[in-house]
């Protein structure tokens, strides 16, 4: 009995937040709307599932194929029957439907993503922490996107509208002066950081990783490629005098490259995108009313428009997790990564491992669902507006 709990662990648990949340919300209509989200989450992973299952079935050829194709140019004479059993040994011989349905059923019930033919091995172990590499290139973009764009993105807002010289005839002249100064230090803030946005949307990924390489190169200094250079790669973290943190600064002088290069893009287009909603917000009439009730200044800009505008921001979290995911396979193969990224490209295109890549994109779309997921019942939470529109008050 333990061990049938233990091997079906995941199926247990999304029956136990079901479950909890079906009680809940018989009582509570915020709850009711979670429990819905919960099972238009799990419906949207099935439905994720069966396309990506599909798709990995119109790829040319099969994993068997390659494998047979593979030994034959080690000198063995293959024929088709060698590639028939091979194929019915790996189970790819069945209809689509019944290989969805034993992967699906793996997946719900204990958390296995398949086997992966090209490694020989389950897809968990293939995996390994690869995907959680990702995980963290993805996050510490993000983190950088929003961390530059937020504030820039309303400074540039702000200054939108603003002269570049103050002409009020209230103020005295070193205070005209000073805002003068300060006026034009933001307006000219905001043209480099549009020109910089501009450059982020329309320069790819891979190209400011090659330039940044070159860069480097030309420098005559060690390309800062893949994780680890090759004194600390084989190196263990630990050794006899404790800690070594020589390893975590060679670790943190290649990590920046990654995390840099696909925040890059990211930052450009959530610096537009917040600049955008500030502005629109700023036009609206609630603004005026509050301008003409004497709030003026930052405080206006603080209370209103901006803390109207962070909410659309952030129910996009899991979209913008998304496209940056979507960038990353090509930048981790010029940097040299060998994370989850690097390994659905040599899936897709040099094994056809469909179980091995549709897992991977199954683990994105998972991602992306959860995300979404949280930030929609954490709005519904806080934000009265959505409370209002999502359950009637």
């Amino acid at each position: 009995m333990i061990n049938f709990f233990s091997e079906t662990w995941l199926l247990w648990l999304l029956l136990l937040t079901g479950g909890s949340l079906f009680w809940a919300s018989r009582n509570s209509q915020y709850f009711h709307y979670v429990f819905n989200r919960f099972l238009m989450a799990l419906v949207a992973l099935l439905s994720v599932s069966i396309i990506v299952f599909s798709l990995m079935e119109v790829l040319p050829g099969d994993c068997a194929e390659k494998w047979i194709a593979y030994k034959s140019t080690q000198g063995e004479m293959i024929t088709q029957a060698d590639i028939d059993a091979e194929r019915a040994r790996m189970g790819l011989d069945q209809p689509l439907p019944v290989r969805w349905g034993e992967w699906v059923t793996g997946l719900t019930l204990k958390g296995d993503l398949g086997f992966s033919c090209s490694k020989r091995q389950s897809v968990n172990l293939a995996l390994g922490d690869r995907f959680w590499l990702s995980f963290m290139f993805c996050i510490a973009g993000l983190v950088l996107a929003y961390v530059i764009a937020v504030p820039f993105g309303i400074l540039s807002a702000y200054v939108l509208n603003k002269p570049w010289v103050d002409h009020n005839p209230q103020h005295g002249s070193l205070k005209r002066l000073l805002n003068t100064l300060g006026l034009g230090l933001a307006k000219i803030s905001d043209v480099m950081l549009r020109i910089v946005s501009y450059l982020g949307l329309a320069l790819p990924n891979f190209l400011l990783a090659l330039t940044i390489i070159l860069l480097y190169v030309f420098a005559g200094e060690p390309t800062p490629t893949g994780l680890f250079s090759d004194e600390w790669r084989s190196e263990p973290w630990f050794n006899e005098s404790g800690f070594q943190w020589g390893k975590l600064n060679d670790f943190l002088g290649h990590i920046w490259l990654p995390i840099f290069v696909i925040g890059w893009a990211a930052t450009a287009l959530q610096l537009q995108t917040v600049r955008a909603l500030v502005v629109d917000e700023s036009s609206k009439l609630y603004v005026d009313a509050a301008r003409a009730r004497g709030v003026d200044g930052l405080s206006l800009w603080a209370k209103y428009p901006v803390r109207h505008s962070i909410s659309p921001l952030f129910n996009s979290v899991g979209f913008d997790f998304q496209r940056v995911f979507n960038d990353l396979p090509i930048v981790a193969l010029v940097i040299g990564l060998t994370d989850a990224a690097a390994l659905l490209i040599e899936a897709l295109a040099m094994t056809n491992d469909q179980e091995l890549a549709a897992a991977i994109l199954f683990l994105v779309a998972l991602v992306v669902i959860s995300m979404n997921f949280i930030t929609d019942i954490v709005l519904a939470a806080v934000d009265p507006r959505v409370r209002k529109s999502v359950m009637g008050g």
